[in-house]
Order: structure tokens, then sequence, then C-alpha cells
């Protein structure tokens, strides 16, 4: 957008505003019609990114979105046609919503019946239905997402020596991580970034308004591409309904979480959309602990 507005202004014969900001990212290529990438361009002879990290990037985008749509077509089978749940759902709804049947989550539901009658008194009521339209809505707005565009930021982290704006130390880098979402500006404050631990708040409702998903492309291209898009859905759900980190599902809390948590839960969602796509529950636990899930073809 600046190279834009420059470009405008030198056009026109306007004059050109210095600008005192300086970023990391320097270039932005597209890959894929749905995928565009920022990075740091380096000299040719660095080759950097390698094209093995724009073909994960690439494979990973694109099973994200194919798998988001098929999740989607799930969930819109089971609440506009009214199909019954399969049991695949069945499993997936309890072990990363914690929704099971007959449980009504503490007093949070009136009830929690498997494919319940349609009646027109309950339409309004808090039960298994209302649990599973909240989690179709989220999932249908990854599914628009992920399938009209995505852009993801390099971390580079051994490099990078700005980051949201603040100078940072490459050598200090945690070279470990392999993905997050940019803090937000508040609307209280345009100048103050909140972050706690990792997790990153927004006080908008507008995906748009958001940080940007940020990936670490040198990590990643190792990984199988269904790992790949779980941490995309997993960011993506940061960026466009405000998730958090209430538990990772490597993590012994994560069974711990309540249905309420587990809706605003990133992990619940990624892992969920990866189960019902694979057709069978796929979840790692605290003892299988790896950087790449053994997980389906």
């Amino acid at each position: 957008m600046r190279k834009a507005e420059v470009g405008v202004r030198k056009a026109i014969g306007a004059h050109v505003p210095a600008d005192p900001r300086r970023g990391f990212t320097d270039h932005m290529e597209v890959l894929s019609s749905q995928l565009m990438i920022g990075y740091k361009k380096y000299p040719s002879a660095t080759h950097y990114p390698s094209d093995a990290m724009k073909a994960a990037a690439v494979a990973g985008t694109n099973l994200a979105a194919r798998i988001m749509r098929s999740v989607n077509d799930e969930f819109a089978a089971i609440l506009m046609l009214r199909r019954k749940e399969s049991a695949l759902m069945q499993q997936v709804l309890a072990a990363h919503f914690h929704l099971i049947a007959g449980d009504d989550a503490g007093g949070t539901l009136k009830d929690n019946v498997v494919n319940k009658k349609f009646s027109a008194r309950a339409v309004f009521e808090k039960d298994r239905r209302w649990v599973l339209e909240k989690i179709r809505q989220n999932m249908l707005s990854l599914s628009f997402h992920l399938n009209t565009g995505v852009y993801l930021i390099d971390i580079d982290a051994s490099r990078r020596d700005i980051e949201s704006g603040g100078v940072v130390n490459p050598a200090a880098a945690n070279l470990t991580t392999e993905a997050f979402v940019s803090p937000t500006k508040t609307k209280y404050d345009a100048n103050t970034w909140r972050t706690t631990d990792a997790k990153y708040y927004s006080n908008t409702i507008s995906g748009f308004r958001n940080g940007e998903i940020h990936v670490s492309l040198e990590r990643l291209k190792d990984y199988s591409a269904l790992s790949y898009a779980r941490i995309v859905i997993h960011e993506a759900t940061h960026k466009y309904f405000n998730t958090d980190d209430e538990a990772y599902a490597h993590e012994n809390t994560y069974a711990a979480l309540s249905l309420a948590e587990t809706l605003n839960n990133a992990d619940s969602y990624a892992w969920a959309a990866v189960s019902l796509y694979c057709g069978a529950v796929k979840m790692v636990s605290p003892a299988s602990y790896n950087p790449d899930w053994a997980q389906c073809s």
C-alpha cells in the first residue's frame, strides 16, 4: 500500500511524505490462486524462501481450505437438512468439544439429546443443536476465509530484527515457534499492543482488523500437508473469530476444559476439523507430543 501511494503521488507530482516506519518483510509473492506470502527477500544466491518452503505452504493452505469445505458440509447437513449425527461426529464432538450425549455441561445446557426431534419450542433453547450451530457458524467462517484467500507472513525468527513495530534481537528468538497471529491494536489505544503468554486478544469481531497469520516457512517446510493445514486452521480461528489458546491438545488441561472453554479454544476447532476430514478421531496427547503428528494421508 505504501508503494502504491508513493507511485500515485509521484505520477501526479504530489509531495511524498517520509515513512518513519521500518518493517522487516519487504516482498510479497502470490504462490497460488488462494495463497500470498510476505517475507524478507535476500540476495538470489540464498534462494530464500526455498522452493520446498513455498511448495509446503501451498500444499498446507490448499488442504486447509479443502478440509474446511468438507467439515462445513457435514455440519450443514445435520443442522439444515436435519440428517442424523454420524458416530464419528459424536466421537469428535466428545473428544474436542466435550459435548457428550446426556451431559448438560454443568447445567449450561437444558438437554443434550443426539438427533433430537424438531420442535418449534426448542428453537431458542440451549441444547445440543444450539452448540452445534455455534460450531457450524465458526466452521463456516473458516471455510469462507480460507477458500477466498490466505496471506501468510514468514516468521524468519533467526534473522528478524523488527516485530510488530518494535526492535527485537534475533539471537534471542525462539526458533521452535511454528506460527502465531500478531497482536491486535485495541480500539481504545491504537498505539498499544496487548499480549499475554502468546494469547492475542481483540476488541473487535472483525477478522480483518485482527493481526495477520505468521508461520515459520523454514520450520514447517518438512511438515506433512495435513499438519501444515491444522496449524493454518488453528491460527485462522485466532484471526477470524478471536479464539484463545485455552489449552493445547498435547496438554493435560485439554481434557479438563469446560464446554464454554472448548468453544473458544483454537486447538478444539483445528483438531475437530482434521478428525472429521480424516474419518477418525485425531488427537495428540502429552505422552505422544511430537512436532509433526502421524495423521492420516
